[in-house]
């Protein structure tokens, strides 16, 4: 577990079409191996591992994370903000935060606002400014992005704490894949996609999709149970108890055939599986699956506590198992397996791969 990585990647600020700071970490990786890097029109990173003439594997995990854009700055100094994402309403007030300004610099802020029944409205920041001038002298102005101002820390029992995990452990997983497969023969053509402004609408998953035209896609992403401390069989979000295989979202209904295959390669391997289910929000995969005719598309990722607000917390167990959940599904990624899975007719017993 790389958690130098990883915190370099937590304590990046980068909400929707503002992934700069993400974007560089990846591109420095890809440099480093010598990749071929492409870009879509909103700025997602595209990284081509290998060429090959077998079937295109799209591994994918979003760069931004929710927060905030300065919209104006009041006579009093207050600088109004609004949501960039699905901000949690108890995370909009009372938390520290910095605000990028458009030449880089970091000004730190208390973030507030008003609490009107489950609603929190008319958000702030308060940069101790006593008048409008002060706050456009420090440089900032509308359009530069809020992130929350929250440091990265190890915790016991090898678990973890830090901003934007959402989608940072996906992030993550693209490099570890990167270096570990850089140099690896492949009998796919693998594609790690960082995708730009999910949180705003899947928008990267969609533009991306076209852009590498996949035949079968793979996407990291995060999630949390409302309940922290639920150890319950009705939870299978638990951090430590290995990663999520999500079978159904408000954006994707995950293929049989392909759910069946990530089973298949967890137990081979023996890593443990949450098989989950999201009620509510949606994926990159919603927006991938989508993509020209149709791309079999599923969802995984390691488990967190906690989600869009200031911090979460991961178990590095459940990172380092996605991650070799990973390499052995792109290893089992061939003609004939991908042939297989995108195959409508009804071979309920045909183990061929």
């Amino acid at each position: 577990m790389d958690t130098e990585l990883l915190r370099k990647l937590s304590e990046a600020d980068a909400i929707a079409a503002s992934e700069q700071e993400v974007r560089d970490l990846l591109l420095i990786e890809a440099q480093h191996y010598g990749k071929e890097v492409q870009f879509d029109g909103l700025g997602s990173v595209l990284i081509r591992v290998n060429h090959s003439d077998g079937p295109k594997v799209m591994v994918c995990a979003h760069m931004d994370e929710v927060g905030f854009i300065v919209r104006s700055v009041s006579r009093e100094g207050a600088i109004d903000v609004l949501p960039v994402g699905n901000v949690r309403m108890m995370a909009r007030t009372l938390q520290p935060v910095r605000i990028t300004t458009r030449d880089g610099r970091k000004i730190p802020g208390l973030l507030d606002g008003e609490t009107k029944g489950e609603t929190v409205e008319n958000l702030r920041v308060d940069i101790g400014a006593t008048s409008a001038d002060e706050v456009l002298a420090s440089g900032i102005d509308a359009g530069d992005r809020v992130t929350f101002d929250t440091r990265f820390q190890s915790l016991p029992h090898q678990r973890v704490m830090g901003k934007a995990f959402d989608d940072r452990l996906g992030c993550y997983l693209l490099i570890t894949l990167l270096r570990e497969l850089h140099a690896t023969p492949l009998d796919c053509e693998l594609w790690l996609v960082a995708s730009s402004s999910e949180e705003v609408g899947l928008r990267g998953g969609q533009t991306a999709s076209r852009a590498v035209n996949p035949d079968l896609a793979l996407v990291l992403d995060t999630a949390c149970w409302s309940k922290n401390f639920d150890y319950s069989n009705a939870n299978h979000r638990q951090t430590g108890a290995g990663p999520m295989l999500v079978l159904y979202d408000k954006s994707l209904v995950a293929p049989p055939k392909l759910t069946a295959f990530v089973e298949e390669v967890a137990r081979a391997q023996c890593i443990p599986l949450q098989k989950d289910m999201f009620s509510n929000g949606g994926t990159d995969g919603g927006a991938i699956h989508l993509s020209g005719t149709g791309v079999p598309t599923v969802v995984l990722g390691p488990p967190t506590r906690h989600g869009h607000c200031a911090a979460s917390i991961a178990d590095t167990q459940d990172i380092d198992h996605t991650h070799q959940l990973l390499v052995a599904l792109v290893a089992r990624l061939n003609r004939e397996t991908v042939a297989h899975l995108s195959d409508f007719r009804c071979f309920p017993h045909d183990e061929r791969r």
